[in-house]
């Protein structure tokens, strides 16, 4: 065939491409005709296969009468592959331009790496659609994938610059509640995408997230404007239609691998085994009239998954008791439910007040951590230990004046890390992990860091914002010319700060429960109390936001600094717990000494 033939052929296939009229196919029909799951990100390859309560959700999207589609949900129900099927189905069927905008630039490329590149290589129907990877013509970028009729773009909501100069029939948002308070200075990133459609008659909103915090949940706001669809499954013993709710999960006491529902209606019990069979005969079923904006929710104990089953999810839920972190994670993203915070900022008189005499330096612990604030004149210290469920002892706080732009306060950390604690068991513990701030005087934190690397010794840097996780992986820092990197581990203080107020209001001594040595003085206390959590309005957008209510905060972020050691180090407890005792006549370490503050360098307990 002449070549001005094919390149002819080929535009009129573009040209019908572009003004056929809309597929009859639904989004689920296509998935179970086309969609493959890649090996990279499913634990079964080949050939889609949808539950029954996928297809709702897909079908919504590409039901003509609907321009928003907004799913609340949990982790383990399939919402990655739908938006894949999404993108496939209208670059194959219906092409147009669609917009695809992730929490982090970070994100959206890998989403583009370990989503889109394997669907595109795995499913026959979309080959030669949209461009090869591995071509070099500009047509296919990690953030930007062009097929006949439109352009996928791929975008960060951290970023301003990635919605500009976009239009879009097809937006998906997808984990709505991780997204930073706005998208450079030009924001709620929402509005922009939203925004970035306005020239289409027949646009699609998609969005998708696992609820985070319920005062500022974005994907609970969108949900609670929907038609507020739920998934109803029939009882198989009475036949009952009802919604899963996890009050209805029970198990014998000890044995939650045993776990079963008890059907609201007539107290049947249901077993696991009959849970398929269940959501197969279910059906959504909306309970506000439909305006336009089908909304979706759904959580892990509908899910086909192994991993969800009622067995597994019960014993989640057993560890998370005793773990605050961990039971926001399980409400979050098992139940696909907002976490309501109890944040309210403690009284530090009521703190001060059951503080307690040890009985050993370290009392109860059994992993000994650090913190370090870094200040212009000084550096503040604060010594804890641990024992299982995270129950906590405030072991030591010190006060390490100087310049921190000189060596001689940096030999003074030096020698207050290398202390040893006596616990109650009389075992010696040195100090397993430090995590220093280095947000002052950052190249003299860095240069610490890396002569104290074997030592456990981590740089921090705070990130506001929340959805953030306490710690991340460590990324690496070169400085100046010298050619070994620096680990810096970026910590989500928001977080953070949230997880030790709510254990500052433990009453119980036991997992989370925060002791105090009788020698604190109130300053300690008020400066542990000193912030509390604000709502504030930004474009239109609410966001928290934690501010000082005291002067001095130091000891909140040095306790925020300490826990983030302990995620750091992530002890074995059954295995530390078995540390040979010290000698009977081995001291405790000599308390930290008086200094007068006005002299110069030393340590000072406050």
């Amino acid at each position: 065939m002449p070549k001005y033939q094919k390149n002819l052929n080929n535009i009129i296939e573009r040209l019908h491409r572009q003004f056929a009229p809309p597929p009859e196919l639904t989004l689920s029909e296509w998935s179970k005709k086309y969609a493959q799951l890649s090996p990279e990100s499913s634990a079964e390859a080949g050939a889609w296969h949808s539950i029954p309560y996928q297809d709702g959700i897909m079908d919504a999207i590409t039901d003509p009468n609907t321009e928003r589609v907004t799913v609340m949900k949990s982790a383990r129900i399939g919402y990655t592959k739908i938006l894949n099927n999404t993108i496939g189905y209208y670059s194959h069927l219906d092409p147009c331009n669609i917009l695809l905008v992730q929490p982090t630039i970070e994100d959206a490329q890998g989403y583009s790496k370990d989503e889109i590149a394997p669907m595109i290589r795995d499913t026959p129907i979309l080959e030669g659609i949209i461009s090869d990877p591995k071509t070099r013509d500009g047509k296919n970028t990690i953030l930007k994938k062009m097929f006949p009729g439109g352009i996928l773009y791929m975008v960060g909501a951290n970023s301003a610059r990635g919605f500009r100069r976009i239009s879009a029939r097809i937006v998906l948002f997808d984990e709505i509640d991780g997204y930073p308070p706005s998208a450079g200075t030009e924001g709620d990133q929402i509005k922009l995408g939203i925004k970035r459609t306005e020239g289409y008659w027949n646009r699609k909103i998609v969005m998708g997230s696992t609820p985070l915090i319920q005062s500022e949940s974005k994907i609970e706001r969108e949900y609670e404007n929907s038609d507020k669809r739920r998934f109803w499954v029939p009882c198989p013993s009475c036949g009952e239609y009802q919604t899963l709710k996890w009050s209805g999960m029970k198990w014998p006491d000890g044995e939650p691998e045993r776990a079963f529902y008890v059907c609201e209606h007539h107290g049947c019990l249901v077993d696991h085994s009959q849970k398929q069979g269940m959501v197969e005969k279910g059906a959504w079923r909306a309970e506000k009239p439909f305006k336009g904006h089908a909304g979706f929710h759904i959580w892990a104990g509908y899910s086909f998954l192994p991993k969800a089953a009622w067995g597994i999810l019960a014993r989640e839920w057993m560890d998370s008791q005793d773990d605050t972190e961990a039971l926001q994670t399980f409400i979050n993203t098992t139940l696909a439910e907002s976490w309501k915070e109890n944040s309210e900022q403690p009284d530090y008189a009521v703190l001060q007040k059951r503080a307690e005499v040890y009985t050993s330096a370290a009392a109860g612990g059994y992993v000994v951590t650090a913190g370090v604030d870094v200040q212009a004149d000084r550096l503040e210290m604060g010594v804890e230990s641990w024992a299982p469920g995270e129950e906590n002892w405030q072991v030591d706080y010190l006060v390490l004046f100087g310049d921190t732009t000189q060596p001689e306060v940096w030999k003074d950390l030096s020698a207050a890390l290398n202390r040893v604690y006596i616990n109650d068991a009389g075992a010696m513990l040195p100090i397993s992990a430090t995590c220093i701030d280095s947000g002052y005087n950052t190249s003299y934190v860095y240069s610490f860091v890396k002569k104290n690397a074997v030592r456990r010794v981590y740089a921090t840097k705070g990130m506001p914002g929340t959805g953030l996780p306490i710690v991340n992986k460590a990324t690496k820092k070169k400085t100046g010319r010298d050619p070994r990197p620096v680990r810096l581990f970026n910590v989500g203080v928001d977080g953070a700060k949230t997880v030790i107020y709510h254990r500052l209001q433990t009453k119980e001594p036991g997992p989370g429960y925060r002791h105090f040595p009788v020698e604190f003085e109130t300053e300690y206390f008020e400066g542990l109390t000193a912030e509390r959590i604000v709502t504030k309005k930004r474009r239109g957008f609410e966001y928290r936001e934690w501010r000082k209510t005291r002067p001095r905060n130091e000891p909140l972020d040095i306790a925020v600094l300490n826990l983030v050691a302990l995620k750091i180090l992530n002890p074995t407890w059954e295995v530390i717990a078995d540390y040979p005792a010290a000698p009977a006549d081995t001291p405790s370490p000599p308390p930290s000494k008086t200094f007068n503050r006005t002299t110069g360098r030393g340590f000072a307990r406050r």
